[in-house]
């Protein structure tokens, strides 16, 4: 195989989705090199998306969610969507980079990036393999206008769900969704701490908000720093957000507290905590299911988060509370008494997929293998 993962630059998850799956694939020796599918369209219109899905996602929130909602709400049937319309316009010099640099299989890790190979597909009829990656725990608006040939979806339980989309059940893979290896690897938590310079001793709790530093985490940081039990501890992780990290650092001057930008340290401070709160981003929530660790979600980005949210509630894998005050005080609940999260732990451990990655591989492995004769891919 020869393998093209295509994601956007709309924020860190797709794009560290890609990455897991390519980090896996180039464990196995595949060859498999990862591209923003929005460079091959318009300059201006690549801008517009990139810098305004940030500006409106960190600082409009509300607006996020109602353009989401539409999307949901406004797709006729039989009517192409947005999404497809938009992006299908750059199908054509996308085809002419696969010809050029000899794939024979993309995954797509984005909507946008599968919408343009959809229109690929519909229009070419080229010999290659397509996968979508789904990196939220629903069917986003979009997906049914997708012809892929396998679709890898977050969780078994959403199996119904795609399927309601129009998606056919013999195509859905329930296999989760793909993060990097580090956070199957378990540091136990005194030696974490050591290695982070952390105290050995009493809880911890875990601030971050996506790459991004999302929602608000301000006002969380604060209350939480006044609120936080004699012996406990707090990790703020703002991500790209230097703006946020430097109010934190100015406004926050307990020594109980440790804030932080971007971090490559994350799987090693999820096993030094307790607990996390974040928002519910499919990569972040999938990260720490992974670690077992304790989730308490705010409410920061209305739309595809807000369907996140609602599955991890719905089977007892995370929890929330509805104002920032209710939440800071749950998480000192929960620092005071660390066994708490036991039962959160406990369902995880009961119904939550591992190693994504290496599911997708070894499903596209096994479809390489029964093509038929002139048209196998040798790995």
């Amino acid at each position: 195989m020869r393998v093209l993962i295509l994601s956007c630059n709309t924020g860190g998850g797709h794009n560290s989705a890609g990455l897991a799956i390519r980090e896996y694939f180039q464990r196995k020796r595949i060859d498999c090199e990862m591209a923003d599918a929005l460079s091959f369209g318009n300059p201006v219109y690549e801008q517009m998306i990139t810098k305004g899905h940030v500006f409106v996602y960190r600082n409009m929130p509300r607006l996020f969610g109602l353009g989401y909602r539409f999307e949901e709400r406004c797709h006729p049937e039989g009517h192409k969507s947005m999404i497809y319309r938009t992006n299908a316009g750059y199908a054509d010099k996308l085809y002419r980079y696969i010809l050029e640099h000899g794939y024979d299989t993309v995954i797509c890790v984005h909507i946008f990036a599968a919408s343009a190979m959809t229109e690929i597909r519909r229009k070419y009829h080229p010999p290659l393999k397509m996968y979508f990656v789904a990196t939220d725990y629903t069917c986003s608006p979009g997906v049914s206008d997708l012809e892929m040939d396998a679709f890898f979806i977050p969780h078994e339980k959403l199996t119904d769900e795609f399927c309601r989309n129009g998606l056919p059940g013999a195509a859905l893979v329930p296999s989760g969704i793909p993060v990097r290896q580090d956070f199957y690897r378990k540091t136990e938590r005194r030696s974490a701490r050591r290695q982070l310079g952390l105290s050995e001793y009493g809880p911890l709790a875990l601030l971050m908000c996506g790459s991004m530093g999302a929602g608000p985490v301000r006002r969380i940081a604060a209350r939480l720093a006044a609120k936080l039990p004699e012996n406990a501890s707090l990790v703020v992780i703002c991500g790209n957000n230097r703006m946020l990290q430097t109010e934190l650092l100015r406004t926050i001057k307990s020594p109980q507290v440790r804030i932080l930008g971007y971090c490559t340290q994350v799987p090693l401070y999820m096993d030094a905590a307790d607990v996390l709160l974040t928002k519910a981003g499919g990569l972040s929530a999938t990260e720490a299911a992974v670690k077992r660790l304790p989730i308490l979600f705010l409410d920061a980005v209305p739309g595809c988060e807000t369907r996140n949210l609602e599955f991890f509630l719905g089977n007892g894998y995370a929890d929330t509370r509805d104002t920032v005050r209710e939440l800071t005080d749950l998480a000192c609940a929960y620092l005071r008494d660390p066994a708490r999260g036991k039962c959160l732990t406990e369902a995880l451990d009961a119904g939550f997929p591992r190693n994504a990655a290496e599911k997708i591989y070894a499903y596209m492995a096994a479809s390489a293998q029964k093509m038929p004769d002139g048209e196998h891919t040798k790995e």
